[in-house]
C-alpha cells in the first residue's frame, strides 16, 4: 500500500481554525503555479495542535518536518502526475484535506488509484517514489495542509 490514510486526522474544529488562520494570513499567500500556499512555522504556537499531530504520524516513518503548506486551491487548479523532487531530503510527504465543499481535486497516483477528499482526512506517502497529481478543482475551494518530511 502507497498510502497511510488517516480518517478524522484533524476535527471539523481544527479544520475550520486552519481555514480561518489562511484568510486571517492570505497576505503571505504567492502564486505558485495555480494555486496560493503559505508556508507555515512549525513553532508557530497557535499551530501547535496540526504541528504535534503531524510530528506524531511521521514518527511511524522515522521521519520529521522539514516543510509545511496551508494551501488555498481555487477553482480550476490540478496538479498534473509528478513526483516531489523539490528537496534531496524529502522522504515522505502529507496532505490533509480541511474541507470537503468542493468537487474535483480528489489525490490520485499514477496506478490510478483515487483518493476522495473527505474533512479531516490525513494522507501520508512517499511522494518521491510513488508519482501522484491532483484532480482539477471544478467547483468551490479547496484547502489542505501539504507537509514534506525528511529522516529524523
Amino acid at each position: 500500500m502507497h498510502t497511510l490514510i488517516i480518517d478524522n486526522f484533524l476535527s471539523k474544529k481544527e479544520c475550520n481554525f486552519l481555514i480561518n488562520f489562511y484568510k486571517k494570513n492570505k497576505k503571505k499567500a504567492s502564486l505558485f503555479r495555480d494555486v496560493y500556499p503559505i508556508k507555515l512555522n512549525k513553532n508557530d504556537s497557535k499551530i501547535n495542535f496540526l504541528t504535534e499531530k503531524l510530528e506524531e504520524t511521521s514518527k511511524l516513518f522515522n521521519c520529521k518536518i522539514h516543510w509545511s503548506e496551508l494551501v488555498k486551491w481555487p477553482v480550476n487548479s490540478k496538479q498534473d502526475l509528478h513526483f516531489d523532487l523539490v528537496s534531496g531530503e524529502t522522504t515522505l510527504a502529507s496532505i490533509v484535506y480541511l474541507n470537503e465543499d468542493f468537487e474535483g481535486g480528489e489525490t490520485y497516483y499514477e496506478d490510478t488509484t483515487t483518493i476522495k477528499p473527505v474533512l479531516g482526512r490525513g494522507l501520508f506517502f512517499n511522494g518521491v517514489f510513488y508519482k501522484h497529481g491532483v484532480n482539477k478543482v471544478e467547483k468551490n475551494t479547496r484547502y489542505v495542509v501539504a507537509t514534506w518530511y525528511k529522516n529524523t
